[in-house]
């Protein structure tokens, strides 16, 4: 006589297959964090000063001082919303217990005129001849020729920096998100069962 003859079902009870649907979301809520923070391990940079002012001539070059920490290999330097050269372009640097000082020159040119430009040194990390981690300072420059004021600085050039708590809670509004609709398919399959 088999199990269906009897009235027996082969299937678990209800309980128990909520159960298993919640072990399975367990396992899936440990598994989100380490895919999360996986990139964030490869490579680390930092920078320092996070922000910086130069005045420069139009005919000639200032020089700005950085520190960099935590990182060794090959760092590219170019400038984000700044039409002036700078140099070194590239940069090696050996990580150790203490910042590496770097030295970074920038060159004005007499054919742009006097300008205050807002924008970025980028620090690119490479690793070979891929980006492993990039870092952007921000910059004010006062480029200035001989002969020509600077124009008056205009409000709004200020961007928004969110700070470290705002994304703190953005990762735990998403994560709340991701566990709601999980938790809700399931609800869904335990339903249809």
């Amino acid at each position: 006589m088999t199990s269906k003859m009897r009235g027996v079902s082969n299937h678990p009870p209800p309980h128990q297959k909520r159960g298993e649907e919640l072990k399975k979301l367990i396992c899936l809520l440990a598994i989100i964090p380490m895919l999360i923070a996986a990139p964030v391990l490869a490579a680390s940079l930092g920078i320092s000063p996070s922000e910086t002012e130069l005045e420069v001539p139009g005919n000639g070059s200032a020089t700005a001082d950085f520190q960099v920490y935590y990182f060794t290999g090959d760092l590219q330097v170019s400038l984000v919303d700044i039409p002036l050269r700078v140099e070194p372009e590239t940069i090696h640097v050996e990580s150790s217990d203490e910042p590496a000082d770097i030295q970074l020159t920038f060159y004005g040119n007499e054919t742009l005129g006097s300008h205050t430009y807002n924008g970025y040194v980028r620090f690119l990390g490479m690793t070979g001849e891929t980006v492993a981690v990039a870092v952007k300072v921000k910059a004010t420059i006062n480029h200035t020729v001989a002969g020509q004021p600077l124009p008056p600085q205009t409000g709004g050039g200020e961007s928004f920096t969110m700070p470290w708590w705002g994304w703190i809670v953005i990762g735990i509004v998403v994560l709340a998100v991701v566990v709601f609709a999980v938790s809700r398919v399931l609800h869904i399959e335990v339903r249809r069962r």
